[in-house]
């Protein structure tokens, strides 16, 4: 568990907890229009999950995995709503990366909707390959050496 400068705790689970689950519904499923089915895939068993709290309430969530090599994949980044735009996603993601560091990791990759490809940048993120679609949504990898 760890706390920032807002005193926001941040949780970290080897399973998918129910905090993680209802934001992942809210963004992804409720206001993005992506399956749940394909929301929720094998790879939630094997990945690391970050839940962020604020007054006890979970705000943010993120989940990351290893691919081998020292390279390791952030995904499944959302944020409630009312949350965005105060800096809850990129705690999210430092966080994984400090955590994916520590782990030995080298490289942090997310695969990025093409619409927030920007929010990835501003944390040193570079694009790289070619854009492709993820139900329809257009999607870009993204890089980062830690």
């Amino acid at each position: 568990m760890e706390r920032n400068e807002r005193d926001i705790v941040i949780k970290t689970y080897g399973f998918l907890p129910d905090a993680a689950r209802n934001i992942r519904t809210t963004v992804f499923v409720e206001e993005q229009g992506f399956s749940y089915a394909a929301e929720f895939d094998d790879v939630d068993a094997s990945s690391t999950h970050l839940v962020l709290l604020e007054c006890g309430k979970p705000i943010a969530t993120c989940r990351f995995f290893g691919q081998g090599d020292g390279v390791y994949a952030i995904g499944r980044i959302a944020v409630l709503k009312e949350y965005r735009g105060s800096g809850m996603g990129a705690a999210a993601v430092r966080a994984a990366e400090k955590m994916i560091a520590a782990e030995g990791g080298r490289v942090a990759l997310v695969h990025a909707q093409t619409r927030a490809s920007g929010f990835y940048a501003k944390l040193g993120y570079e694009p790289f390959g070619e854009p492709d679609e993820d139900e329809g949504v257009p999607h870009v990898w993204m890089r980062r050496a830690l």
